[in-house]
């Protein structure tokens, strides 16, 4: 028994090696046919002892096994592929975005850049402008006026001193006609007070809105130009002429004894000695009077509009 086990042992190893040959080294045609019927002999042999050739099936079985773990992985990382794929042409997709937002961000600096270089052009200007203007004043070359109403001189305009206006008593025939801007440090000598005078008082506004019974203030301002004037019933100054301020024509009530008019600026403000009611000089708005005065191009019963203009 035990030598029939050793001799099928032998003859299945016979078979696998000249299976594999077979495999690997075609034998002739001739050679085949000498083989054949061992081969089919040993087969049936084999069969009859009800053995096969477990070694190369499990073999197979391996490989077969390999080949469904490398399909797997083969899949694994097509799908892998495939997302890395599509991370990418988000990831570029995002980055033509961010490409589009710096270019807009560029212009946007570029253009801010552009408007920089004209406000520096601008401001340039208007510092050589107002260099010019301080180097006229310097060489003692411009025009004065008086901004009534108000304790500081416009832009571009150097202020002299600072006062309170005054003249005459509202009900009094003598004294000067004209308004005074009188300086707030005054100064005197040892005259002595004669037989007969005029007399100078403080202003006060008598109704003009917001303000009633208070003391007037003025300044008295130095503009470069060489030539002031104060342009009645208009806002505008003429063509070529800088404008300083503006306002409203003010003199005494029509039944007092008459002043000069002046332009109070049209945002007057209350001098600091405030509310004292002592009347003296008033300043009351001037109205309009149709029928010497031209209407139209004039409207009757409007207060009358100023503007002090250089040049």
């Amino acid at each position: 028994m035990a030598g029939l086990l050793l001799l099928s042992c032998f003859l299945l190893a016979v078979a696998g090696v000249t299976s594999v040959q077979s495999a690997t080294h075609p034998v002739p045609r001739d050679s085949q046919q000498l083989t054949e019927e061992p081969l089919r002999e040993k087969r049936t042999a084999s069969s009859r002892t009800g053995k096969s050739d477990d070694g190369l099936g499990a073999v197979v079985a391996h490989l077969v096994s390999e080949l469904s773990s490398v399909k797997v992985k083969q899949h694994n990382l097509e799908s892998e592929l495939q997302s890395t794929k599509s991370e990418l042409q988000s990831t570029k997709s995002e980055l033509q975005s961010t490409k589009s937002e710096l270019q807009s961000t560029k212009s946007e600096l570029q253009s801010t850049k552009l408007e920089l270089q004209t406000a520096k052009g601008e401001f340039q200007t208007s510092q050589a402008k107002i260099e010019t203007k301080v180097e006229k004043l310097k060489k003692g070359k411009g025009s004065s006026f008086v901004r009534w109403g108000r304790k500081i001189c416009p832009n571009y305009t150097t202020l002299v001193y600072t006062g309170v206006a005054g003249g005459k008593h509202y009900d009094q025939k003598g004294s000067g006609t004209n308004t005074l801007c009188l300086t707030r440090t005054p100064q005197f000598d040892n005259t002595a007070k004669p037989s007969y005078y005029g007399n100078l008082y403080g202003a006060e506004y008598q109704y003009i809105p917001g303000h009633k019974n208070t003391d007037v203030p003025c300044s008295m301002c130095l503009a470069p130009q060489s030539t002031t004037i104060m342009v009645p019933a208009t806002l505008t100054c003429p063509p070529g002429w800088t404008p300083h301020y503006t306002g409203h024509l003010v003199s005494q009530y029509k039944n007092y004894y008459a002043t000069e008019y002046v332009c109070l600026d049209g945002s007057p403000e209350d001098d600091s000695s405030g509310v004292r009611n002592d009347n003296g000089l008033l300043f009351h708005y001037v109205m309009t009077r149709c029928g010497s005065l031209p209407c139209p191009p004039y409207i009757n019963d409007k207060v009358v509009t100023c503007v002090v203009c250089s040049k």
